[in-house]
């Protein structure tokens, strides 16, 4: 038995398989990206807060989440 599809099986499958549009999944064009919101949340934490973030936040993130081990330095 050939693992290369025949005609036939593909286009069952083409038909058996709804394709999606953008339509279909709620995309909003108009809606602003994900990046310009966490920004934006981002500008409301005071200065004295972002300061207390560690410098090695995403090196360390399993440690300061979880308590596991410092990273190497």
């Amino acid at each position: 038995m050939s693992s290369k599809p025949n005609q036939e099986s593909t286009q069952q499958l083409e038909a058996a398989v709804p394709t999606a549009t953008l339509e279909d999944t709620g995309y909003d064009p108009t809606a602003r990206p994900i990046w310009e919101r966490i920004v934006e949340i981002g500008a409301q934490v005071p200065d004295e807060e972002w300061a207390q973030v560690p410098s090695d936040l995403s090196k360390n993130l399993k440690h300061y989440l979880y308590g596991g081990p410092l990273g190497d330095e």
